[in-house]
């Protein structure tokens, strides 16, 4: 029998995985984003997945997962675009992360997290 999940249920879904890396879970993170991903494509559980490397360091694989697995199909997607952003800064490319996050538009919601973020600094 095929499992049936909503678009709702499905974001609710990726929300439990943020969760879960943001309290250190990174492992089950990163298995109910790659579960998810079995069951459907879905740009916000892959940036998730993304996400639980950046959180270990593993800033290559954060990277490539943005790059050939998110923006490959949408290069325009503020979210991904936003923390690939994050990602090359944190791994020491400041240039190159900054250049990356001059192209979120900012009324998105990757350009909020980008104004967060500047406030930060």
């Amino acid at each position: 029998m095929a499992i049936e999940i909503t678009d709702t249920e499905l974001s609710r879904l990726v929300d439990v995985g943020l969760a879960a890396a943001h309290l250190g879970v990174i492992g089950r993170a990163r298995s109910l984003f790659e579960s998810l991903l079995q069951y459907k494509e879905h740009a916000p559980a892959r940036i998730g997945l993304a996400l639980t490397y950046l959180t270990v360091g593993d800033f290559e694989r954060s990277e490539t997962i943005l790059r050939d697995e998110v923006l490959a199909s949408n290069p325009k997607d503020p979210e991904a675009l936003a923390i690939l952003g994050l990602t090359l800064i944190l791994s020491g490319r400041s240039e190159d992360g900054v250049a990356v996050l001059d192209r979120v538009p900012p009324n998105s919601g990757g350009g909020k997290l980008v104004a967060a973020l500047s406030r930060l600094s």
